[in-house]
C-alpha cells in the first residue's frame, strides 16, 4: 500500500509536465502564426483572372464555338502579386492546352475565401451558364482549421450543385503548405498536416462524382522549397510558382475538356 502511495504524486507530477509542455507548444504555435499575419513584409493584391483564351491553331472560332468556364476559389485563382491575369495558373495552363475553340473564363474567385464561402456563391456561378466550371479552394480551410468532415460535406454539396446543370467541374487540390516561404517552424510541420489533411479529402469528394475531374497539383510541391517563386509577401506564388501549378495541372485540365466534349456528345445523341 505504501509503495502504491508513493507512485501518485509522481504520476501527478508526470501529466502535470506533459500538460505544460503541451501548454507550451500550443502556446508556440500560436505565437509563430500571429507572427505570420503580422510580419512586416509587402502587401500583395490580387486581380480579376476573367478573360478569353484563344484556342489553338485550328479553333473553330464560328458563333456559339467559344466555351465558358466559371472558376470559384480563392486566392490561388485571383494571383495577389502577379502583373496580369495571364500570369494566373488556370489561364497560362489553358493557354499551353491547345484547344479547339477559345475559352471565356468567367472568374468568381475572392482572396480568402473557404469551401463554405464557395458554397454560396455557386448560385452565381450557374447563372453565368458556363460549359466547364473550376474549383480551387482548401488552403484557407487548413489555415483555419476547418474540420475535414466539414470541409468535405461542402465541398461535396458543391460538387452536387454544380454538376446538375454543369457538364464537368475540375476541382484543384492542396499543394504542401508546409513549404510557404513565409511560414516558420514548428508551424510549417502544423500546415504541412492540415493541408495533407484537406487534399484528401478534395480527392475523395472528387472521386464519387462520375464528371468531377481532379487537378492534382501536388506534383508541384518540390518546386516550392524555392523562396524563388513566391511574391513579395512570402506567401502567394509568382509567375514561376503559378507556372509550377499549371504544369501540374495541365493533363487533369486537357481530361476535363475531353469529358466535356464527350458529354456533349451523348446530349446530342440523347435529343
Amino acid at each position: 500500500m505504501q509503495q502504491r502511495r508513493s507512485r501518485r504524486p509522481r504520476r501527478r507530477r508526470v501529466l502535470a509536465a506533459g500538460a505544460a509542455l503541451a501548454g507550451s507548444a500550443g502556446a508556440l504555435v500560436v505565437g509563430e502564426a500571429v507572427w505570420v499575419v503580422r510580419r512586416r513584409l509587402p502587401s500583395v493584391v490580387g486581380m480579376d483572372a476573367s478573360g478569353f483564351v484563344p484556342g489553338g491553331a485550328g479553333a473553330d472560332r464560328g458563333p456559339g464555338r467559344t466555351l465558358r468556364m466559371v472558376i470559384l476559389g480563392d486566392s490561388t485563382l485571383t494571383g495577389p502579386g502577379l502583373s496580369s491575369p495571364e500570369e494566373i495558373w488556370v489561364r497560362q495552363a489553358l493557354a499551353d492546352l491547345d484547344l479547339p475553340a477559345p475559352v471565356e473564363v468567367v472568374s468568381l474567385a475572392v482572396g480568402g475565401s473557404r469551401v463554405a464561402d464557395v458554397r454560396r456563391r455557386v448560385p452565381d456561378a450557374l447563372a453565368v451558364g458556363p460549359d466547364v466550371a473550376l474549383v480551387a479552394v482548401g488552403s484557407n480551410d487548413a489555415i483555419h482549421g476547418t474540420p475535414a468532415r466539414r470541409f468535405a460535406a461542402d465541398l461535396d454539396d458543391v460538387l452536387v450543385s454544380l454538376l446538375g446543370p454543369v457538364p464537368v467541374v475540375a476541382v484543384s487540390n492542396v499543394g504542401d503548405l508546409g513549404n510557404v516561404a513565409r511560414v516558420p517552424r514548428p508551424l510549417k510541420s502544423v500546415l504541412r498536416r492540415r493541408s495533407r489533411s484537406i487534399c484528401r479529402q478534395v480527392e475523395e469528394v472528387v472521386s464519387r462524382h462520375e464528371r468531377a475531374v481532379l487537378l492534382d497539383v501536388t506534383p508541384s510541391n518540390p518546386g516550392f522549397r524555392d523562396r524563388g517563386v513566391f511574391s513579395a509577401d512570402l506567401f502567394h506564388p509568382n509567375r514561376s510558382g503559378h507556372a509550377l501549378w499549371a504544369t501540374a495541372a495541365r493533363s487533369g485540365l486537357h481530361a476535363a475538356f475531353c469529358t466535356l466534349g464527350e458529354d456533349h456528345a451523348a446530349r446530342r445523341t440523347s435529343s
